[in-house]
């Protein structure tokens, strides 16, 4: 027996990584495989478990080593942490995971990263864990491009999904978009790094997560498909500078929202907004502050004065605005604020006055038109009553 912790049932954590093999991992039959799965599965004390490069320069079919140690390897109820990753094995192997996969009552994290089970294969893992406690799944580099995710087989504990160095495009971003609908979404931790998500994926993306209330972070970083309208829509995702009830209404659950490595400045205003605390807190800090209102509404391409902005206030609200403006950004905020909403409320009283004039013109209109209906209806009258004492007469004679 290679670890004769596993015979006893006693073993905790049973770790065989190294490129290239580790210790005697390379030299075990099929047979050899097949008995420590089993002895794998009726080790009820085992809680991790980690096979790295076990295929490296050591053997040449790795799925044919997937079939044979899942064929004796098909539970586990102690295992909560699994890490397969660089042995470069295909869909074929990980298909054969299933029965493990749907026998696992404990397992809480699964890394498969550095593998080639491309599209297929993650599907195949994605939808065999639909009932399991999976709280973490990795799969970096594993040439993932389209994602098909069944809305009635989504792992109700997933809250952190890597992806990071795939090929995923538009359909695979309409594929995650599922796990972001809905009230009963779990996600928190999403990462895209260095795939092909380009515009429209972006576009996708952030209509999903417009009412989501889940996601905490989300990595779009080295995907060179999103250009500056993608990054502004991102923005917009967090901080919609167009009105106040936009802003309102944007997404204040992300904390981390990452798509630029440079840290330009789009990406600063992004992660300024995710840094707020509620919606109402980023209307105080941006709406409100003069200068970081005017970059935004130059990014998101606005055109919106000072001026302008105040005059959206009710007058009566005004005081109060202008003493969250004074409390919150200091004096010269304020002197601002009080310049414009100045001309605002002159604006208003030329707007009320011209309004003025113009309803005492209709009124006017109104009376005359009044007087000639009338007029006419006093001529039809005084004709009708001619007409009738004209009969009379012929009648007497």
């Amino acid at each position: 027996m290679l670890w004769p912790g596993l015979a006893s049932g006693t073993l905790k954590n049973f770790d065989a990584e190294g490129f290239g093999g580790f210790g005697p991992l390379s030299d075990l039959t099929y047979d050899d495989w097949e008995q420590l799965g089993r002895d794998l599965a009726n080790c009820n004390k085992l809680d991790t478990i980690h096979f790295g490069g076990i295929n490296i320069r050591v053997v040449t079919n790795v799925d044919q080593i997937m079939s044979f140690l899942f064929r004796g390897w098909t539970r586990s109820s102690s295992i909560t942490e699994m890490g397969l990753y660089n042995n470069e094995f295909s869909v074929a192997g990980a298909r054969s995971m299933v029965p493990f996969l749907q026998n696992a009552d404990s397992l809480k994290s699964l890394a498969l990263d550095f593998n080639n089970i491309q599209s297929e294969g993650f599907n195949i893992v994605f939808r065999a864990l639909c009932d399991s406690p999976i709280e973490l799944l990795s799969f970096k580099v594993c040439g993932i491009k389209s994602i098909e995710i069944d809305s009635e087989h989504i792992p109700k504990n997933l809250k952190s999904l890597y992806l990071w160095e795939n090929s995923i495009n538009i359909d695979g971003c309409r594929g995650l978009a599922k796990l972001l609908h809905g009230g009963d979404a779990t996600l928190e931790r999403l990462y895209l790094g260095n795939n092909n998500i380009d515009d429209d994926g972006v576009e996708i993306l952030s209509e999903a997560l417009q009412n989501n209330t889940s996601l905490l972070e989300l990595n779009l970083e080295i995907n060179d498909g999103i250009s500056i309208q993608g990054q502004i829509m991102m923005l917009k995702l967090v901080n919609d500078i167009s009105s106040i009830e936009a802003t309102l209404q944007t997404n204040s659950t992300l904390t981390d929202l990452d798509f630029d490595e440079y840290m330009g400045e789009i990406q600063e205003c992004t992660d300024f907004a995710c840094r707020s605390e509620s919606n109402r807190q980023k209307v105080i800090e941006t709406q409100l502050h003069s200068i970081r209102r005017s970059k935004l509404c130059r990014l998101q391409g606005i055109e919106r004065s000072n001026a302008a902005f105040y005059g959206e206030f009710d007058p009566l609200h005004l005081p109060e605005i202008l003493a969250l403006v004074g409390q919150a950004h200091g004096l010269s905020e304020l002197h601002v604020a009080l310049k414009s909403s100045i001309v605002a409320l002159r604006s208003t009283g030329d707007r009320v006055q011209c309004l003025e004039q113009e309803l005492a013109y209709h009124q006017s209109r109104v009376a005359n038109l009044q007087a000639e209906i009338a007029s006419i209806k006093r001529a039809e009258g005084n004709r009708a009553e001619v007409g009738s004492d004209s009969d009379n007469k012929r009648r007497r004679i």
